[in-house]
Parts: structure tokens; C-alpha cells; sequence
């Protein structure tokens, strides 16, 4: 029976449970489905969306700094994506349920989990400084090319890429792949080891890890909202503003409403993840990966990596159906191949 407890002069309330909301029979099946069948899915069919993406941002060229942080997303959303692929794999029942000398979950950790989060992080900070770049747009337009060049764009993009990598890298660095007893097997198996002080360096990454998450997410939410405000105030003036010099060209409104859905996209995708973790950390200590609630925190974490997988997969369709020059350059590659292989003119 599962019970409420309110600590004394404090309003948080602490939820402990004494049985399991989903038992281990349903977490097998549920987990089938997020991980293989939806996230293997998602996982291929974004690949091939964000190959597009990029082959199409080549084809515009790096000369605006808009093209060149939504190409650099589009690498880091490919590269989320193809680990999620490798991840359907290995929790497939058949092979993780496999009488394997490997144990199927610490490979997946290190060669699937722990990259995905890398350039997941990564897609989030670039997603992050699109929307704060359109927020200055707004609030600065004649500066804001004079702050934001296309050459400081890609050094940003370079940063955020390396700066990710080496604070997640102490996953990799904390742990190796070794021989190691299983006493559930009853033999030796080749396992997740950690190295010397290795429970300290994977604990920074587990803290560079939150705090990139939710410092993503504040920055954009913000972002988002300095957007909403501006427009709402600017559009009072609308007459005025029209025929004054600072007003926003057709094309930087266009771009706004791109990057705001993309926000809205990346804002109702990651929320979940963030209000899971502030779950398990303040509100019910049982609902964690060790705790009473671990078969119903496992479910929701993958659909949580579902919904990671639908953010990166879906930008294609925003592109197509707000940007001219998208659809344009992506129409030209498509009938241009067409018209070459068929031979028409």
C-alpha cells in the first residue's frame, strides 16, 4: 500500500511506495516498444531526415549564421540518432536476453547511452543558442549581425561541440569493459569495471550532465519567452515600426517563427525529461533506478528517450514548411537527380 508523507515545516511532499506500480512483465514489454520498435524506427528514419538536413545546409552555403548553427544541429541530431539505432539493437529481447559472455547492458552503456547523451547535449545547446541568437534579432536587429557573424557562429558551434565532449567524456574514463564475476550467472563475464577513482570522475559527469540539461533548457525557455514578449510588444506599434529602420526584414520574421516552433518542439520534448529527474531527486525518493518505483522509472525514462528521438527526427518538416530556401534547394536536388536519371529535360 503506498503511503504520503509530509515532512514537518516543509511543503514538499515525499511519496513512498511499498510495491511496485508496473511490474517486471510489463516494464519487458513496455520497453520493447520504446526501445525497439519506436526508437529503432524514429532512430532510422531521422537519420535519412537529418542526412537531408545537411546535405541541403551544404547546398545553401555557410554564409549566415542561421544555416551554419542549423547545420551543426543537424549533425548533432544525426549522431543522437544513429546511437539510439545501436541502442534499439542491443535491447532487442533476442539479443539482450541472449546467453551472451558480455554483459548486453554495461555495452550498451558505454557504446550507446553515453554517446547518445553527448550529442543529445550537444543538439540542446545548439537549439539553446539558435533561439537566443533570434531572441537578439528582435531585441538588437541592426547589431545583432555585427555580434553574431557567420565566423563567430562557427567557432560558438566548434565550442559547444568540444566543451560537451569533454564533460561527458569521464563517463568513458570512469568505466572500461573487463572480466568480472556474476554471481546471478554463476560465472565470469565481461562487464562495466570502474577504474581507479573511477566512481569520483563518472560523479562530475553525472553533475556536467544535470547541469547541462537544465541550463539548456532555462536558456532557451527564457529565450523563448523574451521572443513572445518583443513580438507582442512590437506588433502594438506595428504601423510605426513598419517605417522605421529597426524593423524586423520579411525574411528575420520568417526565420523567428521557424526558430520559435523549433523552441516550442525542443521545450514540450525535453519537459518530461526534466520534470522526471526533479521527481526522483525531490519528490519520491523510491521512484529512482534503485528504487521500489525502478521498473515504472526505467518505462518512463524510455519514453522520455522517445520523445529526445522525435525532437531530433521531426526538423525536417519545419524546414520544408517554413523556409522557402528549403524547400527551393531540397526541390532541386530531388527533381534535378530525377530529371538526370530519367533523362528528360
Amino acid at each position: 500500500m503506498s503511503e504520503v508523507t509530509v515532512m514537518p515545516g516543509n511543503t514538499t511532499a515525499v511519496y513512498q511506495s511499498s510495491y511496485p506500480f508496473v511490474s517486471n512483465e510489463l516494464r519487458q514489454i513496455l520497453e520493447s516498444v520504446f526501445y525497439v520498435a519506436l526508437n529503432g524506427t524514429l532512430g532510422v528514419l531521422g537519420s535519412v531526415a537529418n542526412v537531408i538536413n545537411i546535405v541541403v545546409f551544404i547546398k545553401q552555403g555557410f554564409k549566415d549564421s542561421v544555416n551554419i548553427s542549423l547545420f551543426g544541429l543537424a549533425v548533432s541530431d544525426l549522431g543522437s540518432l544513429l546511437f539510439i539505432i545501436w541502442e534499439s539493437i542491443c535491447l532487442n529481447p533476442l539479443i539482450f536476453n541472449s546467453d551472451s559472455s558480455f554483459s548486453v547492458v554495461d555495452i550498451h552503456y558505454l557504446t550507446s547511452a553515453v554517446p547518445h547523451g553527448i550529442f543529445v547535449r550537444i543538439a540542446w545547446w545548439i537549439t539553446a543558442f539558435i533561439t537566443f541568437e533570434r531572441c537578439l534579432c528582435i531585441a538588437v536587429p541592426l547589431k545583432v549581425k555585427q555580434i553574431i557573424t557567420p565566423k563567430r557562429t562557427i567557432y560558438i558551434i566548434i565550442v559547444i561541440f568540444i566543451f560537451t565532449f569533454l564533460g561527458m567524456s569521464p563517463f568513458m574514463i570512469a568505466n572500461r569493459i573487463g572480466p568480472t564475476f556474476s554471481p546471478i550467472l554463476n560465472r565470469t563475464i565481461y562487464a562495466r569495471i570502474f577504474n581507479d577513482n573511477g566512481l569520483f570522475v563518472e560523479n562530475f559527469a553525472l553533475m556536467f550532465n544535470v547541469a547541462s540539461q537544465f541550463g539548456a533548457f532555462i536558456v532557451d525557455v527564457l529565450s523563448t519567452i523574451v521572443i513572445a514578449h518583443l513580438l507582442t510588444v512590437k506588433s502594438k506599434w506595428r504601423a510605426e515600426a513598419s517605417s522605421a529602420k529597426e524593423g524586423l526584414s520579411f525574411r528575420d520574421k520568417k526565420v523567428v517563427k521557424m526558430v520559435v516552433l523549433i523552441s516550442a518542439i525542443f521545450i514540450c520534448c525535453l519537459l518530461p525529461s526534466c520534470l522526471n529527474f526533479f521527481l526522483g531527486v525531490v519528490l519520491a525518493p523510491d521512484y529512482t533506478l534503485r528504487g521500489v518505483q525502478q521498473n515504472l522509472f526505467l518505462v518512463v525514462w524510455s519514453a522520455v528517450l522517445t520523445l529526445e528521438a522525435i525532437n531530433s527526427s521531426v526538423t525536417i518538416f519545419v524546414y520544408y514548411n517554413m523556409s522557402s530556401k528549403y524547400k527551393a534547394v531540397l526541390h532541386k536536388l530531388i527533381f534535378d537527380k530525377t530529371i538526370k536519371q530519367t533523362g528528360e529535360i
